[in-house]
């Protein structure tokens, strides 16, 4: 079955000025072809991805009452602590018809220990001791990454160094850590079509860096198919693999230059056709790298053109989340 190429990474850490710029050409034509793509030998080793999973499983095997005390709440902000199943409904944000459909996760978000305006819930230190430390970490590496992955596409698009990467807060980092927890559910169940572990969306920021275990699932859609709902299934094969979506902040930014990449995580292929099997529990890390939230991410000069005209008015990073994540839980993106 087809999936989404390989691409290695290390050329941009020891390459030569033509392998870089190969590489830049590479990342660009495969974001704007499928709003997606598969990096590995980033500058994140095996031992780290290895690691979060590890920090990750112990969060969410924590007594329910302690992650309770740190909810995510649901209103247009940053997401930060803990999020109970059912409590994301990834079908409002993309889908036409949503009723009744359930998203089967529980999850975890925090930002940098430097963000202020939002600050991050953690569990108590006696509770998972050095949680936070290696959270906050993981955080800063996966940072570096996503402005490598934005140095490639300025290069790759024709822009200037920084047009991108500007836009980007470095200090204090406002990015985004989740962690995602699928617990083991029943075919039986999600063939009812009201249940799926996350329905197909796009995410907010400029892009989304995701690690995946190797549980299956996780399908791109297929921009080049005749069935409109046809998707791509992308299996865990590297250890150092990193999945990077366009996400929405950087499509208003190209203009529809690049689109999100739309995403989903559904039953795995080799279990599709069974009727009484059960799916184990799966994980995944996801960073979402996003714009500074003073700046504006409506269409850059350079993306308007009398053929491709202004799809998107003004507005900033923080206003674009907000009217997100308030479809997301339906409520009104005030403040």
């Amino acid at each position: 079955m087809p999936s989404l190429p390989l691409i290695d990474f290390s050329p941009f850490y020891k390459g030569s000025e033509a392998d870089r710029a190969k590489l830049a050409a590479t990342i660009t034509e495969e974001l704007t072809k499928h709003g997606a793509m598969r990096l590995i030998n980033t500058s994140i080793p095996v031992e780290t991805i290895e690691e979060g999973f590890k920090w990750s499983k112990k969060f969410f095997s924590l007594p329910l009452e302690e992650k309770a005390a740190i909810p995510n709440e649901r209103n247009a902000d940053p997401q930060r602590g803990w999020s109970y199943v059912g409590s994301e409904n990834t079908s409002k944000l993309d889908m036409l018809e949503n009723d009744g459909l359930e998203d089967e996760k529980e999850h975890f978000d925090h930002s940098s220990a430097g963000d202020s305006q939002f600050p991050s819930k953690w569990p108590s230190e006696s509770s998972i001791p050095g949680y936070r430390q290696y959270m906050e970490d993981l955080l800063k590496k996966c940072h570096v990454v996503g402005r490598e992955v934005l140095q490639n596409l300025e290069q790759g698009l024709g822009l200037g160094q920084g047009e991108l990467l500007e836009r980007c807060c470095a200090s204090p980092i406002i990015d985004e850590l989740r962690m995602n927890y699928y617990a083991p559910i029943s075919t039986e169940k999600l063939n009812t079509g009201k249940y799926r572990r996350a329905w197909p969306h796009t995410d907010f920021g400029m892009i989304t860096l995701l690690f995946q275990d190797d549980a299956g699932g996780l399908e791109v859609q297929d921009r080049f198919s005749s069935k409109p709902d046809a998707f791509i299934p992308i299996q865990h094969e590297h250890p150092t693999e990193v999945n990077v979506y366009i996400s929405n902040s950087l499509e208003y930014m190209t203009n529809n230059h690049l689109k999100a990449g739309l995403h989903q995580v559904t039953t795995p292929v080799n279990m599709q056709d069974v009727e009484n099997g059960i799916l184990p529990e799966r994980q995944s890390i996801a960073c979402f790298i996003k714009p500074r939230r003073e700046v504006n991410v409506g269409p850059m000069k350079q993306f308007i053109t009398p053929e491709r005209p202004r799809a998107y008015e003004d507005l900033t990073g923080l206003e674009l989340h907000r009217v997100r994540v308030g479809k997301l839980y339906g409520v009104a993106a005030s403040g």
